[in-house]
């Protein structure tokens, strides 16, 4: 994370983000005589309550930012409903008229968080950054102990602006001692400004502290795209008229029917979802989408669905209500990777749709909101500028530029987060169009509509479903990956993304079912399979999210494949399957292995890699928790599970030796080439026997003598590489198509499995990794 700021220049900065008001704001500048911050002059002795306290005085009283209040908010916590980590900031500024008075963050109003430090803690200086004129920018993170807890401190500060609030950016001051600094956080990283002296050079931060007072909600980083709604707005009041349970709703269960429903109809679980977002601590938005050429309005609360951290798409997902029809649509807000030619997300089901590929979502409306992007980027990029022809004037554009992307290593689904760790560097991109060397990532902001509200694939109520509900997706992916005019992978298979949806089919007796079934999500990170080795539109090879790839993937650079998709498809299974099913593991053990196995990683030379026990598994194909403890389930389960593992084993072991093949058929290539590029070798010189070599063979030094001795030459003790077996040639096929695998989940569900498999998550509330 600390690659992810860029250092910036205090009046460049100010210039760039807090600009002179316009002509037309008539509000006189303050005029002081004196120093404001006088009595700050040992602020550096202060302790971090005492620097608090007269710092907010100062700003306060002396009118230092108008029409804003500064305050501190350290002594209680929000409510969970807001923060589950019950975060307090030191202080924060607000508008006027929002400021609380309770000494609670309120977050969801917060314009700037504000965070104070004394200047040292037991002799250790607390700023995160440290000033070096001989970087670029100009600032470093300094990786000390105490001062990386101050960073992560406000990382996770602005990490929960940006999810209760609707932001391009944010904002924070942090005052350490006698000094501050501002930074500007969007989903790239962060912009943050040289120390800045407030007692020496207050005239400069008394300037930029008018200019804040001056600047608009949209200057200060807040979305103008999202209109928060009052409690007496019209659309307020139609929000909780829509969360009413309504007799008409039709129930999810899975039966038959006696009558198919008139449509359009609601799913009772949906309005459910929708009433339970409506929560009184969030606020209340009305959101703008483009259709096309017109805007379309939805009215959103709390999300479904957050992402953790803060750098990167920073998807959020909520069941919302559509201002044209009154139906409620599920709308994803995010941040997509702004890659060259990129093709947007909700173009790809609508195309699956069109060549009637199943189990896609129905798009309403989707696309990029006002052209807003992340900045961060530029900014670095304007700082490393690449050797050339001598460059203009240093100038940080306010307009995008066309090429960059994003390394990405996503956590998908609420159910599914484990414990994670930094972006592996192995998921960055190779061969695109953007600097390369910037280890920041230019985002966009795009919003997505699509008709079905899904349930989360942790809601199946028993191991037939879950698999029946896999076996859909499977479908749907093949579906995808043999259209003639246009195949294409998904390349994000993850429990995330694999849904579960209601759907009504009439059999062939003229009976109509409603049926759980799979709904294959969140196509962003797809991509065309072109023939003849041609190329599309630039992504990272190895993306996906990290707990569900393939260990081919996880092990090294490839491209991915259909087995690498199928792979993932069997550790969505065997994710929810060890995680709420009936298995031999009891207590904290399935946490504990969910996390070895999904989330541990090696690191091998400073690249991420798969972690040993996936590896462990697919190399022997058994699930071994303990030496002497094997993962069982029940029956059908367990049967189909080993089976999976086998196949996946041999493709393991098959592709590990065609590639061992190719390496010595490449290594015996180039030994030729060098061989017929060089003169012969010289004869060997005559034997020395005075060499020390020689002498050492002959002196009288104790050896082991036996009647056995050892048979054959030196050349018959090699390294050997054992070849795979007839049985694993053949079961490496079934996984390099999805009919094998598919065909196999048909057979295990035609037969009689539990009803009660299912019980509960085995994930404790109180289980915390093993460090």
């Amino acid at each position: 994370m600390t690659t992810k700021c860029i250092g910036n220049d205090k009046f460049e900065f100010a210039d760039k983000y807090f600009p002179q008001p316009p002509a037309s704001d008539t509000l006189p500048k303050p005029v002081f005589l004196a120093n404001p911050f006088a009595e700050l002059e040992n602020a550096n002795t202060l302790d971090e309550k005492t620097l608090q306290d007269k710092f907010i005085d100062i700003i306060n009283q002396q009118g230092l930012a108008p029409g804003l209040k500064m305050d501190s908010c350290e002594s209680r916590p929000d409510n969970a409903e807001i923060d589950q980590d019950r975060q307090k900031v030191d202080a924060a500024i607000w508008r006027e008229d929002l400021a609380p008075t309770d000494n609670k963050p309120h977050w969801v109003d917060q314009l700037i968080p504000v965070e104070f430090k004394a200047w040292k803690s037991g002799g250790n200086y607390q700023d995160p950054y440290h000033d070096d004129p001989d970087i670029p920018g100009g600032v470093v993170v300094r990786p000390t102990q105490l001062r990386t807890k101050n960073f992560g401190q406000i990382i996770s500060y602005a990490e929960l602006v940006f999810a209760v609030q609707h932001r391009l950016a944010v904002f924070m001051l942090v005052v350490v001692g006698r000094v501050c600094r501002f930074l500007r956080w969007d989903h790239s990283g962060a912009v943050v400004t040289e120390a800045i002296d407030y007692y020496e050079d207050w005239q400069f931060f008394c300037g930029v502290l008018w200019r804040i007072s001056r600047c608009s909600n949209e200057q200060l980083g807040v979305d103008p795209s999202a209109t928060r709604l009052s409690g007496d707005a019209k659309e307020f009041a139609d929000m909780d008229r829509a969360a009413v349970a309504n007799e008409h709703d039709l129930d999810h269960t899975e039966r038959q029917l006696d009558v198919p429903p008139e449509a359009p109809f609601t799913f009772a679980y949906v309005r459910e979802m929708f009433s339970k977002s409506l929560d009184t601590q969030w606020p209340r938005y009305k959101l703008e989408v483009p259709d096309g050429k017109t805007t379309r309005h939805f009215l959103v609360c709390k999300p479904v669905f957050c992402a953790k951290g803060l750098i990167g798409r920073g998807t959020r997902g909520y069941v919302a209500l559509d201002c044209t029809n009154g139906r409620f649509v599920w709308l994803k807000d995010a941040w997509r990777a702004d890659y060259l030619l990129l093709e947007k997300e909700g173009d790809i089901p609508a195309e699956l749709r069109e060549a009637k590929v199943p189990f896609v979502p129905t798009v309403v409306c989707h696309g990029d909101i006002r052209e807003q992007t992340t900045l961060t980027s530029q900014v670095w990029e304007d700082k490393h500028p690449l050797p050339g022809p001598a460059p203009g004037p240093s100038h940080v554009s306010d307009q995008p530029r066309a090429s960059s992307s994003s390394s990405k290593r996503k956590w998908t689904d609420v159910e599914d987060s484990g414990v994670h760790v930094p972006s592996p560097k192995g998921l960055s991109g190779t061969d695109l169009p953007y600097r390369e060397d910037c280890p920041l990532r230019l985002h966009r902001h795009y919003r997505l509509v699509v008709e079905e509200v899904a349930k989360p694939l942790c809601d199946f109520e028993t191991g037939e479903q879950l698999v029946s509900i896999i076996k859909d997706c499977i479908v749907s992916h093949h579906s995808a990956a043999t259209i003639l005019e246009k195949p294409r992978l998904h390349r994000d298979v993850s429990g995330g993304n694999v849904l579960i949806y209601p759907q009504i089919f009439d059999d062939i007796n003229g009976k109509y079912h409603l049926k759980w079934t799979g709904l294959l999500a969140d196509w962003e990170m797809s991509k065309p399979i072109l023939a003849d080795g041609k190329r599309g539109p630039p992504h990272p090879e190895r993306t996906g999210t990290w707990q569900y790839m393939s260990v081919a993937l996880l092990s090294g650079d490839k491209n991915v494949e259909i087995s690498d998709e199928l792979e993932a498809f069997f550790y969505v299974l065997l994710y929810h399957a060890i995680r709420y099913l009936r298995s031999t593991l009891t207590g904290d053990t399935a946490a504990t292995y969910l996390d070895e196995f999904f989330d541990q990683y090696i690191l091998v030379d400073e690249t991420y890699r798969c972690g040993a026990r996936k590896l462990n598994a697919i190399e022997t194909g058994k699930l071994m928790v303990t030496k002497s403890l094997e993962l069982r389930f029940d029956k059908h389960l367990d049967d189909l599970v080993a089976t999976l593992l086998r196949w996946f084993q041999a493709n393991y072991l098959v592709s590990k030796h065609l590639r061992r093949q190719e390496e010595e058929r490449r290594q015996q290539e180039l030994q030729k080439l060098v061989q017929a590029r060089m003169p012969p070798p010289p004869p060997p010189p005559p034997r020395d026997p005075s060499h020390p070599k020689r002498q050492q063979s002959a002196l009288r030094k104790p050896r082991i003598h036996d009647v056995d001795k050892l048979s054959g030459s030196r050349s018959d003790h090699t390294r050997e590489e054992e070849e795979p077996t007839a049985k694993q040639w053949k079961e490496s096929k079934m996984v390099q198509k999805h009919v094998f695998m598919h065909d196999l989940l048909e057979q295990f569900l035609e037969e009689n499995w539990p009803v009660d498999d299912k019980v509960g998550d085995r994930i404790p509330k109180t289980w915390v990794r093993r460090r």
